[in-house]
């Protein structure tokens, strides 16, 4: 059997939650937790492109969503909550 070339879960995730704490303007952002979906295996060599918001923010915490795609085709969806300490 063929093994596939398929990218780790981890790659996607650290993509995500990189994004996610540099969405916020402070020298130190920390994530405090993510729940995050794998919705299909993404093949090597595919160009994934990452979009967050800011969905609420209260005091120095956040909730972020963060989406991922390849070409429109929805990879990989998470909401991290970040904080930056006081």
């Amino acid at each position: 059997m063929e093994r596939k070339q398929i990218a780790r879960g981890h790659y996607l995730f650290a993509q995500a939650n990189s994004l996610a704490v540099a969405l916020i303007d402070a020298p130190v952002v920390l994530t405090g937790s993510a729940r995050v979906r794998y919705k299909r295996p993404v093949q090597l060599g595919e160009r994934v492109i990452a979009k967050a918001v800011v969905k609420v923010q209260k005091g120095n915490t956040y909730l972020i969503s963060v989406y991922s795609y390849v070409e429109q085709d929805l990879v990989f969806k998470g909401q991290f909550i970040v904080t930056v300490p006081k």
